[in-house]
């Protein structure tokens, strides 16, 4: 068990075993998280004279810890409880901390000699601190919502860069619920980061809860982001998430993501399935699995078309939520 495993596990212990309130009525919620990433992906190009290979390797881990105050309250008395924010229309302050410890591997050979390469096998640690604040304002009343957000970033490369570089951001969001549990919102957002890469991002997420029966309940989550990089690719994302709920405290879906940019082999379509339950009426534990499809062209640029290339990516995730 490696020690980011270690540590979610022993705070989800002690979140398990915390007295629950017989209130619906709370003011804070803390949630701890792991999540773990994997990509592979090899590329063989053939040329007349011979052949190059190239092998990329990342994995990604990352341990977070947010805590919410809801200033207005927060009841979950309607509707299922892992969208009692939604229904409640909750206003609130959040902050949040994430490590993410990444390790990028690679393996280059060739035996082409017009790229007289040496055998490279190189591998390269990084460490990420995130720091993020989030304010949230919901009129209950007239249904508008506006938030503003922070966020700095740490960076620190290991050997053989040994560099480190920060990065800041904010956003800024508005909206309205359009119908009693739905709503539409935009963001803009804007990182600067040292080095002058900078970028700008545009948002727009619809969000809405209806009945089934009087029994179950579903949720649809649309969202579209566009990010402009200084000196890198536009990308586009899309989302699209279905969750359904057979009672108050079960909820389980599916999710489908689309990115692409104008630099080739970025492109990526990802299916993702969650679920999570509330074990007591403040204490849930959620989980989700997804994998990639992702286009892979390398990072070697030839005369000749590459005649093999494959890519796997897939992460998991899981958290613990307490209310009080």
């Amino acid at each position: 068990m490696t020690p980011r495993i270690a540590v979610a596990s022993s705070l989800m212990a002690g979140l398990l075993v915390a007295q629950p309130t017989m209130a619906e009525d709370y003011d804070f919620e803390f949630d701890v998280g792991f999540s773990s990433l994997n990509f592979d992906g090899s590329q063989t190009i053939t040329t007349n004279a011979g052949t190059i290979f190239n092998s990329n390797e990342i994995e990604t881990d990352e341990l977070s810890l947010s805590g919410t105050w809801y200033f207005n309250g927060l009841s979950d008395d309607n509707g299922p409880r892992a969208r009692a924010t939604l229904v409640d229309r909750a206003s609130s302050l959040a902050i949040g901390y994430s490590q993410t410890d990444s390790t990028f591997s690679t393996v280059f050979t060739s035996t082409d000699p017009a790229f007289p390469f040496p055998p490279i096998d190189s591998r390269i640690d990084s460490d990420d601190d995130t720091f993020a604040a989030n304010f949230r304002y919901v009129g209950k009343d007239s249904g508008w919502i506006g938030s503003i957000g922070l966020v700095t970033t740490e960076v620190t490369v290991g050997a053989p860069i040994n560099s480190s570089f920060d990065a800041t951001g904010w956003g800024l969001g508005f909206g309205k619920y359009i119908a009693e549990n739905t709503t539409l919102e935009l963001e803009i957002s804007q990182v600067d980061a040292d080095g002058g890469s900078d970028a700008s991002a545009f948002g727009v997420t619809f969000e809405h809860l209806g009945n089934f029966n009087d029994q179950w309940q579903y949720a649809v989550d649309l969202g579209y982001n566009r990010v402009d990089a200084d000196g890198g690719p536009d990308v586009d994302t899309w989302r699209a998430a279905v969750s359904m709920y057979p009672n108050r405290d079960v909820e389980f879906g599916i999710a489908i993501q689309d990115g692409s940019s104008d630099l080739p082999g970025s492109d990526s379509l990802g299916f993702e399935g969650f679920a999570s339950w509330f074990v007591r009426p403040n204490f849930k534990l959620s989980a989700r699995y997804r994998v990639d499809d992702v286009d892979y062209l390398g990072n070697v640029t030839v005369a000749a078309p590459p005649t093999g290339g494959s890519a796997d990516q897939d992460a998991f995730g899981i958290n613990a939520t307490v209310r009080f």
